[in-house]
């Protein structure tokens, strides 16, 4: 179940191309109630919080929301996962091109930079060698992942439409509302409206992002050795070994834990 969040998680975030990795490699076992609830609270306020609107916004909003009804009327999120994000994570899970590369990777410990080098028929046939039920079992976990990430999208759009409505609130004035309100009653106005949002995840839109890979392969080997040279003119993190007696016990007070299990649980001990 691990690794089935993992990989849904990875399609919100459109990181489609680490995911057959990820699903190789994260443990099955079943996430408990403690730490799906310490993940919800890490990730509680990863997009930030957003200020109290004015007296002004707030008599803005029916009219926003009334674009935003026209912007994002309901079941886009459905229309988009049906009609672009499902292609994508079968693409994703596939096990063919640069994916498949990625879970060979994580099949065999070699490099998946080397390995985008194959051809995709060569890369299929070695992940069915090492692993037959590959191809079935992506397409069992794919549509499962659908299914949903389309539940929860859904559950979130009502939500996501009130804060479209808060945003349209604080930037357009009451007569530029009214303005967009009747454009979008007209036939084209309409049109435009309804397909805003879902022609981002376009195939035509995405196909084009493809062309972005070669480009970024290219210059990995450069982002690399930038990161390798900046990351030596700054000194290196500790572990709870390197620290005093004075600060071991201070990390062990502010993260609740005994310094028993800080030491138990240390990178270099973990390793062995």
């Amino acid at each position: 179940m691990k690794r089935l969040l993992l990989s849904a998680a990875c399609g919100f975030a459109l990181c489609f191309g680490a995911a057959p990795a990820a699903a190789q490699t994260v443990s099955s076992e079943e996430p408990s109630a403690e730490e799906l609830e310490a993940l919800g609270d890490l990730f509680g306020d990863m997009f930030g919080t957003a200020e109290a609107l004015s007296a002004e916004e707030e008599a803005r909003l029916p009219a926003a929301m009334l674009v935003v009804s026209k912007l994002f009327p309901e079941g886009t999120y459905t229309r988009m996962m049906e009609d672009s994000m499902g292609p994508m994570m079968e693409s994703m899970m596939g096990g063919m091109g640069a994916n498949g590369a990625i879970s060979l990777s994580a099949l065999t410990g070699l490099s998946p930079l080397d390995l985008t080098e194959l051809d995709s028929e060569t890369i299929t046939q070695a992940v069915a060698l090492l692993d037959p039920a590959a191809e079935e079992r992506n397409a069992a976990m794919t549509g499962v992942i659908m299914e949903l990430t389309t539940e929860l999208m859904l559950e979130i759009e009502p939500s996501y439409r009130a804060g479209l409505a808060r945003a349209y609130a604080t930037r357009f004035t009451a007569s530029e509302l009214t303005d967009l309100a009747a454009y979008f009653s007209t036939p084209v106005g309409g049109k435009y409206a309804a397909e805003s949002f879902p022609i981002f995840a376009d195939p035509q839109v995405m196909a084009s992002m493809n062309e972005l890979m070669p480009s970024i392969m290219q210059r990995m080997p450069d982002m690399m050795s930038a990161m390798t040279a900046l990351e030596a003119d700054f000194p290196k993190g500790r572990t709870y070994s390197d620290l005093s007696a004075q600060e071991q016990a201070k990390l062990a007070q502010l993260l609740g834990v005994s310094k028993t299990e800080l030491a138990d649980s240390e990178p270099e001990h973990s390793e062995q």
